[in-house]
């Protein structure tokens, strides 16, 4: 199916239905910027800027009219053999994901997908980015996790390492980047889309890191970024010559306790440099 097929399609089946809008926070709709920012604000408000993922995000998945998914979204599902047109989608900006039994706050999905195409139903976890960083590497999580121990014999955070690391990474290859030196917060990422996908009953997840290159952002960050992301896959995969490139997904992975769920992981990229606001 075409782009231009696609949006056809997606304008037909709106009006067929006359459905509410995909996009809601705990029932409510939400149609447009405003609302986003009402009901599904960033942690911080300081985000909230335009050339920052917070509210290009939600720019993306509002314009042109909320129905249609990004276009970069829907070209690298189209791409992939275990995926097809979209038929139909609900989303939910700043989901909570719990990925485990250990106490704590749940894992922050920007934007979580259910979405409905001829194979069936699916979820999508979009870790949205401009150029800011995923965060702590394992090593310096596991440190602080081992201080709170210290602190408090009962604290659980090296366990929750421990455990995600076992799921999740494949045994080190001569050659590929250390455990200690992954970004955390893609293990966790990938970790809430399996335990989601787990709970709904869906057996295929992807982690989609939408990247949005804007006036704002630095190359040097979005390179950092760029090798931070194929380090985790090398270990995901236990493979090295699996590349992140944009608008494509690799998988699917499957692993020993993630009841069957396929795991895909994939990259797209939007850039805003030069746009008008």
């Amino acid at each position: 199916m075409s782009l231009q097929d696609y949006a056809q399609d997606v304008d037909s089946r709106r009006q067929e239905r006359r459905r509410e809008m995909p996009i809601a926070k705990a029932g409510r709709a939400i149609e447009t910027l405003q609302d986003w920012e009402r009901y599904a604000p960033p942690k911080s408000h300081h985000h909230w800027v335009d050339g920052r993922s917070a509210k290009e995000t939600a720019r993306a998945w509002l314009e042109p009219d909320g129905y249609a998914m990004p276009q970069e979204v829907h070209e690298v599902l189209h791409r992939h053999p275990s995926f097809g047109s979209v038929l139909d989608w609900d989303a939910e900006p700043e989901a909570r994901l719990r990925f485990d039994a250990f106490a704590g706050e749940p894992r922050n999905t920007d934007l979580l997908v259910i979405a409905t195409d001829a194979f069936g139903t699916y979820l999508l976890a979009i870790e949205a980015k401009a150029d800011e960083p995923y965060g702590e590497t394992i090593g310096e999580t596991f440190a602080a996790a081992l201080e709170r121990r210290i602190d408090n014999p009962r604290s659980k955070g090296i366990a929750r390492v421990e455990g995600l690391a076992a799921l999740l990474l494949k045994p080190r290859l001569a050659g590929q980047p250390k455990a200690r030196d992954l970004r955390y917060q893609l293990l966790t990422a990938c970790a809430g889309a399996l335990a989601e996908a787990q709970r709904r009953q869906l057996t295929r997840a992807i982690m989609l890191v939408q990247e949005f290159v804007t006036p704002a952002t630095s190359e040097s960050n979005h390179a950092r970024n760029a090798a931070d992301l194929q380090a985790f896959l090398e270990r995901l995969s236990g493979r090295s010559d699996l590349l992140v490139q944009h608008g494509e997904l690799q998988g699917p992975f499957v692993f020993a306790d993630d009841a069957g769920i396929d795991l895909f992981v994939g990259k797209v990229m939007r850039n805003l440099r030069g746009c008008d606001d």
